[in-house]
């Protein structure tokens, strides 16, 4: 065979072997600046979600039943519909379940795609919840749905789980559940 063949063959051989050698090392650094950058986005949702939580909770514990503003929000659940509003179960502060029950609550709605939602209670019982559940915006999409029985249903229907009402397990995922 010509020496002049072999050498064109084997330049054009090193040259596909560069070109897949550079876009294999392109597609590598990528992939590892995609997975980096996601990595910083969900460390700052979580930084963001626990920092909001201690301020909530200390809102939390100061409302209550003898608060004017959750007293008011009751009495407007209470007396149910009227032409100028619906508040249906949920109002700005509390939820009210049909057996007289009731929640004050507040809510983080992250944005960023991960499970960064926080909804923070305190019961009528005692009782602190915490749930990641997404209630959307304003509790939107809950207020459609028909009021709980209980608290206990409440917690059920909505992945809501007890708490101590200060500690940091108020930030474990609670939805979705792993099926």
């Amino acid at each position: 065979m010509n020496p002049s063949v072999e050498s064109a063959k084997s330049g054009r051989s090193r040259k596909v072997t560069r070109i897949v050698v550079v876009s294999v090392t392109i597609l590598i650094l990528i992939v590892a600046s995609l997975i980096g950058m996601w990595w910083l986005a969900k460390q700052k949702a979580e930084r963001e979600r626990a920092q909001w939580k201690g301020p909530a909770l200390e809102q939390l514990a100061r409302l209550s039943i003898t608060s004017e503003e959750i007293r008011r929000e009751l009495d407007e659940l209470k007396a149910g519909p009227t032409p100028n509003i619906d508040l249906g179960w949920t109002h700005e502060h509390t939820l009210l379940m049909t057996n007289g029950e009731y929640i004050i609550y507040g809510y983080r709605h992250g944005a960023s795609g991960f499970v960064d939602h926080l909804f923070l209670a305190h019961c009528s019982d005692g009782r602190w919840l915490y749930s990641t559940y997404h209630f959307c915006n304003s509790m939107t999409m809950v207020r459609v749905d028909e009021p709980p029985g209980s608290i206990a249903d409440f917690a059920k229907t909505y992945s809501a789980r007890e708490f101590d009402g200060k500690s940091d397990e108020c930030l474990k995922k609670t939805w979705p559940l792993n099926k």
